[in-house]
């Protein structure tokens, strides 16, 4: 990789750490949905899904450790707390949800632009380079589940006579 100029290790911690804060965040929020999710199909698959945001964090956390950095960001308390409530109504329906999450990520450069930007600035440190490489073929993976199902789902709820 070529790039004008490699990036700080105090930087690289800053933004290991506010990604392992956020991938917590998201599958605590994701947690929250799937115990109200009325749709089967879905619910099955926010379980893999917040399986994977918890792997990530915990994946960073380590990353960070083995760099001697502590992981002590979080999360903006009335963000995290919006999130929760929102995702974890029993009210709001899961074809909402499930808008607001495609709206927010429309595509998957939306998701994994301040990884891909980290990633062209990490010459030097393989070993992140390459754990950030897959944590972004991750969230790609998860916008194209919830695209395909959230685009399947008028089809999937109609009546089993309207679909023959």
């Amino acid at each position: 990789m070529s790039s004008a100029a490699s990036m700080p290790t105090e930087e690289i911690v800053r933004f290991l750490d506010d990604l392992r804060a956020a991938e917590a965040a998201a599958a605590e929020v994701l947690m929250a949905w799937i115990a109200v999710c009325a749709l089967d199909g879905l619910r099955g698959g926010l379980r893999a899904i917040a399986e994977r945001e918890a792997s990530h964090a915990e994946l960073l956390a380590e990353r960070l450790r083995e760099l001697g950095a502590p992981s002590n960001a979080r999360l903006d308390p009335p963000v995290r707390a919006a999130a929760l409530t929102r995702f974890g109504s029993p009210v709001v329906p899961d074809e909402e949800k499930l808008g607001l999450l495609l709206t927010r990520y429309p595509d998957d450069a939306a998701a994994t632009r301040a990884i891909s930007g980290v990633l062209e600035r990490l010459d030097e440190d393989l070993e992140t380079r390459e754990l950030l490489r897959l944590v972004a073929e991750g969230e790609s993976a998860t916008l194209a589940w919830l695209r395909a199902y959230h685009a399947g789902l008028a089809v999937r709820r109609a009546p089993s006579a309207a679909r023959r």
